[in-house]
């Protein structure tokens, strides 16, 4: 039997053609274990998916408790009886499967739709969420194609229950193409890569982490001597690269007047010159972190690192972390924790870190990436009544506050292959005490505490947000360091 494609191998394909690939030929032995992060995922989504169609299953033809080839016959009976409403439908044609949610008879139709624990929409201008788009145009190309349907629009029912239709005639991006295109365009590398015509290819990027194949895939890059194991070079910019230097060797005897005056497509001399250099840092077995200008850290004598814990799949933010560094003081860590798992337990959290900020109104504050300040403007909007959008302004005032991933970012280069707080602080010598701390970690620990009470998870959770506020600092005197004296006496590079 021929390799069947489904909508969710589709949407892999779409993040990672390699995992894909992987995913079908590679050894079972060599996947790496699902993350704790993962399985939380898979779980929340199938509860989540389970309450919204049990919701609507007594209106409708619940075909959910059947085995695929049952589901497959009984979808063709209820189609052929125009059952309103359709849950656990099974659709196929000739190598294509699909097993959408829910499918709905219109006048011009079935339509389908697909339960997920996310926002249909994202970023600032509401696009489609590209994922879930290839998804429902699966669904949406099988339905036209068995003609019981025309196929136009398919829809998501998010996290809220709300249902938003997708138009999958609408071109958008900058190449104009609608998801009908964009899911005809994969479909046709699904075909290549399966009859192994077409060799897939990994590229490092922050999804790795949680993909099973991170191991092999990490082990092939290096290898390799794949670009995109640069930090900030990602599959996009290493296409764009490898006709001029397909590998980091290459890219670093890239002479800077070798780059000539034309840029490629897509990217500029400047930013190529700075890949460049980045790269004979990679080569460069004793390199060191580079200052390319003086990066004039604030010298307040009262320095305060924070760093907030959310729950995405609550939507809350229920901890704060405040690290003090004072002279002729002991360094000291103050948090405050959502007294209750919802919105008035993090307006009682956020009044008191916002209370924080205003006793210590002299100090200056330090956090890493920008992830602070879009929280805590979140949390402003959803409780108006501990301050206002001025007073979170003044916080991040870069007089007052200053983000160390901008100035990591901007002003430095490192050889890493990321320039996350995690790889900074341990490569200038710093150690979290948790055996498997990251974000994604800390999220399903507070999960499980949030549905059993855990007072262990608790206080784990407590000590890796003291641990990233701490880290934080150490980041932070290491920057100072490089400014001073041009190095980092404590730089190590990870083991390879």
């Amino acid at each position: 039997m021929s390799q069947l494609i489904s909508g969710t191998m589709l949407r892999d394909l779409l993040l990672c053609e390699r995992r894909f690939g992987l995913d079908l030929f590679g050894e079972l032995g060599d996947r790496d274990e699902t993350s704790p992060f993962v399985r939380m995922l898979w779980r929340d989504g199938l509860a989540h998916e389970d309450e919204i169609l049990s919701g609507i299953a007594e209106a409708a033809t619940d075909l959910r408790g059947l085995d695929r080839v049952d589901r497959e016959a009984r979808t063709s009976l209820a189609v052929d009886h125009r059952a309103p409403t359709i849950l656990g439908a099974v659709l196929s044609h000739d190598d294509l499967i699909g097993m959408p949610d829910v499918m709905r008879l219109t006048p011009t139709g079935y339509v389908a739709l697909d339960v997920k624990a996310g926002s249909a929409l994202e970023g600032p201008r509401g696009a489609y969420k590209a994922s879930y788009l290839i998804q429902v145009s699966h669904y949406a190309h099988l339905i036209a194609t068995t003609g019981i349907g025309t196929g136009d629009v398919a829809g998501i029912i998010d996290a809220r229950g709300d249902e938003t239709m997708y138009d999958l005639h609408l071109r958008f991006g900058r190449d104009r193409r609608s998801g009908s295109e964009r899911h005809l365009d994969l479909l046709a590398m699904a075909r290549d890569i399966i009859v192994g015509g077409r060799h897939t290819r990994g590229a490092l990027s922050s999804q790795c982490g949680m993909c099973d194949w991170r191991s092999t895939c990490r082990r092939e890059l290096a290898t390799s001597d794949d670009l995109t194991q640069l930090a900030g070079l990602g599959r996009a910019i290493r296409t764009t690269i490898e006709p001029l230097a397909p590998t980091i060797a290459d890219l670093a005897k890239l002479a800077p007047g070798a780059i000539g005056d034309g840029p490629l497509p897509g990217l500029g001399r400047e930013r190529l010159a700075r890949f460049a250099a980045r790269a004979r840092l990679w080569k460069e077995p004793a390199s060191q972190p580079v200052a390319h200008r003086p990066l004039r850290l604030p010298n307040n004598p009262h320095s305060i690192d924070f760093d907030v814990e959310a729950d995405p799949m609550r939507g809350i933010v229920y901890l704060h972390g405040f690290w003090h560094e004072r002279p002729g003081c002991e360094d000291e860590f103050v948090h405050f924790f959502a007294p209750t798992i919802d919105e008035e337990g993090e307006r009682q959290a956020f009044a008191l870190a916002i209370n924080h900020f205003r006793r210590h109104r002299s100090a200056h504050w330090f956090h890493y990436s920008a992830y602070e300040r879009t929280a805590y403007a979140g949390l402003q909007r959803r409780h108006p009544q501990v301050c206002d959008a001025d007073e979170i302004d003044e916080i991040f005032a870069p007089e007052r506050c200053t983000d160390l991933y901008r100035i990591v970012a901007s002003d430095t280069d490192w050889p890493l292959s990321s320039y996350g707080i995690k790889s900074i602080a341990k490569s200038v010598g710093f150690s979290w005490s948790d055996l498997d701390p990251s974000g994604s970690n800390s999220i399903e620990w507070f999960d499980t505490f949030a549905r059993t009470g855990d007072t262990v998870l608790r206080d784990r959770i407590i000590r890796y947000n003291a641990d990233d506020v701490l880290a934080s600092k150490h980041v932070r005197r290491a920057l100072a360091e490089l400014d001073g004296t041009g190095r980092i006496a404590g730089f190590r590079r990870p083991a390879p």
